[in-house]
């Protein structure tokens, strides 16, 4: 008979809803590289098999590394709100002036780190929390590193299921997430353009 406790059991639970989340992607290997690859090196006690993931992000200066499955697991509980999501939206146009002006800061999120062989656990989130530059912009927009990077995750997870909120698996907050990001396409478009640094354009009312 299996010996699992209950902190196994969640740990099974929030490795199982990150494969539904992220592990089917439409994108190409290359699209998906970009995007970083999250190894949740979470095994299951009745198969033995190990899940991996792929995990997108959206906005500047994010990469996930295969030892951010801490960070993936809570952007399934991350819940978008006006409030959130609009410091989230500065911090990102924030970091895109700072790299767009600064070639110290361009060439350090130049850098591919997604595949890096990294021990250390959170290693995604603590490569950009170390850099003081950017850890300035983000702070300024009255957001932390930290739920930046877990925002940026949200956010890359609930789009996409936009088109039908109901179709995302039941986590705390993805179908909330999703249906939160319907009215914001264009939102999400700007974040794309400032991640695959396009001009940005805002049209003023």
């Amino acid at each position: 008979m299996l010996n699992i406790n209950c902190k196994q059991v969640e740990m099974l639970t929030a490795a199982a809803a990150v494969a539904l989340v992220f592990g089917c992607s439409k994108k190409s290997a290359s699209d998906q590289t970009a995007a970083g690859a999250v190894d949740s090196a979470t095994s299951s006690a009745s198969s033995g098999t190990t899940l991996s993931t792929v995990t997108p992000a959206v906005g500047p200066g994010v990469q996930v590394t295969r030892t951010d499955a801490k960070s993936v697991t809570k952007s399934l509980d991350y819940e978008l709100t006006t409030a959130n999501f609009s410091k989230f939206l500065a911090a990102a146009d924030s970091v895109g002036a700072l790299e767009a002006r600064d070639t110290t800061t361009r060439s350090y999120l130049s850098k591919n780190i997604t595949d890096a062989g990294a021990t250390d656990v959170d290693a995604g989130l603590k490569w950009l929390e170390s850099n003081d530059s950017l850890s300035r912009v983000i702070n300024s927009a009255g957001i932390s590193v930290r739920d930046y990077y877990v925002a940026s995750l949200a956010t890359a997870a609930a789009a996409r299921f936009l088109n039908d909120p109901k179709a995302a698996p039941e986590t705390p907050a993805l179908r909330k997430n999703a249906d939160f990001l319907r009215s914001r396409q264009a939102d999400l478009t700007h974040l794309q353009d400032l991640r695959d640094h396009k001009p940005v354009v805002r049209a003023t009312p």
